[in-house]
């Protein structure tokens, strides 16, 4: 380190009175951008990773991980393309990020756009963890002759902006609203910590036509998210029509194995006080195990090699949307003794009118791959003896003239619904249950969904203690509230299990409502 401080201060020195290499200098760094970190780039000291005899002010100077990113982002940014980073934290990311998009500021003219979910992350004066004075500090240690012509450090860095006098390039930012990023074109925009921005979908739609170029980076919080929906966007697809098709976004992953500094006894010491869940998000990357706050933390991690037995009673278990705008989830189970194996799922973008026809095997949906695979799946299960189980208000949501309970009744599926109760009470009801649960491949967007369910994060500034009632309403919520309503209906009629199937062979086909409230009244008095 006192070789390379030295280094620099030499270079500086000699430059300070040479026209002529200062003007080297500056087109060096324009041609070669790791020139540029290796010479002129500062990073604040992090006192989690170095130690108090350190300066404060440290030249950055790139570990190998961190030149293959400096190299790759500048690469995404000048050819137009997004860019996907996952990573541990404190592997000096966003520093590096934001030092590309100053070098790209004074060197390129470019425009950029920052975001994150509070507007203190973005910009927070004197305090390091915002965006924004990472920028001004790396600038601030730049000598004047670098900059912009007529660049002044006190009148071009203001609040949430940096820009050159002549206005060819900027860097702006804004906070996690759901018009961020409509108001303007960027050379790229990086969506800090994109997985836990609020609006993130509505984000990305607007991202998508502001620029080319996104830098989603984030560490993991969980699957379900805008974020891991562009991390699929990663991988290779295969295709019937060709051989194989290029992954539609760059992918790069920095762990803390890759960092030279989280050695052994660092690690050690940094989990010693760490739940396994704060461990996954902060060190480890790990999705599955990535969320806090679960709704239902025990719920099994593993498949099972469970398969459809035509011997045993079958439920499908369904949560409609009642406005068409959210998915619809189909959950397929059977018990099997003190387990219940979920065997099969979907979900569907549509209204219930169609996913009732779907579900009698008369489909009027557009077929994709997806659908065709789950309906010959279907079609071998004994769906005359099934027992569709749904929401208590599908008889009260009025769609159109008919209720979605009517819906179904049209095809001849007969919805059971379990009694009207408390969100709350429902989810303390499955969680005593999630030790039955097993499920096999075909469940695994519904594992995924159940694993990453998750309640409220409370605000930093908040003095609130009042616990969370209410789960994260996400794209998870269908999957969960389909559990739900299963487990729920299971525990207030528990001889259906080994009830006759007899009575469900011979319901009343012309009027199955009867059937139901002589089926539920049978029960009752058996209960009773």
């Amino acid at each position: 380190m006192n070789e390379e401080i030295l280094k620099r201060v030499t270079l500086l020195a000699k430059a300070k009175t040479s026209p002529e290499l200062q003007a080297v200098e500056i087109e060096s760094c324009r041609r070669d951008i790791l020139y540029w970190f290796k010479n002129y780039a500062y990073t604040d000291r992090n006192s989690n990773l170095y130690s108090d005899d350190m300066p404060n002010v440290l030249p950055f100077i790139p570990y190998p991980f961190q030149e293959e990113c400096i190299t790759e982002v500048w690469k995404s940014i000048v050819e137009w393309e997004p860019v996907f980073i996952e990573k541990s934290r404190q592997m000096g990311i966003s520093w590096l990020i934001m030092g590309i998009f100053v070098y790209g500021l004074i060197f390129h003219d470019h425009k950029y756009l920052v975001l994150s979910q509070k507007q203190d992350d973005v910009d927070k004066l004197w305090d390091m963890k915002s965006l924004f004075e990472k920028a001004r500090f790396m600038i601030n240690n730049l000598p004047q002759w670098m900059l912009p012509k007529g660049f002044s450090k006190n009148d071009n860095m203001s609040y949430m902006r940096i820009n050159r006098p002549d206005s060819t390039g900027s860097i702006t930012g804004e906070s996690a609203n759901p018009n961020a990023s409509r108001w303007g074109t960027y050379n790229a925009i990086l969506p800090d910590e994109f997985a836990f921005q609020s609006n993130a979908s509505l984000i990305n739609k607007a991202m998508i036509s502001a620029s080319p170029c996104r830098i989603y980076t984030s560490t993991p919080n969980g699957k379900w998210n805008e974020h891991y929906r562009m991390k699929l966007m990663t991988e290779r697809k295969k295709d019937k029509y060709w051989e194989d098709i290029q992954p539609a976004i760059k992918w790069l992953r920095y762990h803390r194995s890759d960092h030279p500094l989280y050695d052994k006894e660092r690690y050690r010491k940094k989990t010693a006080s760490m739940d396994k869940e704060t461990i996954a998000q902060e060190l480890e990357i790990d999705y599955d195990t990535a969320v806090m706050g679960r709704v239902y933390s025990e719920f099994p991690t593993e498949s099972s090699n469970v398969k459809y037995d035509e011997s045993k009673p079958l439920y499908i278990a369904i949560d409609n949307s009642h406005w068409w705008t959210d998915p619809n989830a189909v959950v397929v189970v059977q018990p099997d003794g003190v387990y219940r194996n979920f065997i099969d799922y979907i979900e569907f973008n549509s209204t219930p009118e169609d996913i009732a026809y779907y579900l009698s095997c008369q489909p009027r949906l557009v077929m994709n791959d997806n659908l065709l695979s789950f309906q010959e799946r279907y079609k071998q299960y004994n769906r005359r003896k099934a027992i569709f189980i749904s929401d208590p208000y599908d008889t009260k949501q009025a769609m159109g003239n008919s209720t979605i309970l009517d819906d179904y009744r049209k095809v001849g599926i007969n919805l059971m619904l379990p009694e009207e109760r408390n969100k709350q009470e429902q989810i303390l009801k499955t969680r005593t249950n999630l030790y039955r649960i097993r499920y096999n491949e075909n469940c695994k967007d519904f594992a995924s969904a159940i694993l990453n369910a998750r309640y409220p994060e409370r605000k930093e500034d908040s003095n609130s203690t009042k616990p969370f009632v209410l789960p994260v309403h996400n794209r998870t919520s269908h999957a969960r509230t389909a559990l739900e309503y299963f487990v729920t209906y299971m525990l207030e009629n528990p001889l259906y299990d080994t009830w006759p199937q007899i009575l469900v062979d011979d319901r009343p086909k012309k009027n199955p409502y009867t059937w139901q409230l002589m089926y539920r009244n049978v029960v009752w008095v058996a209960n009773k």
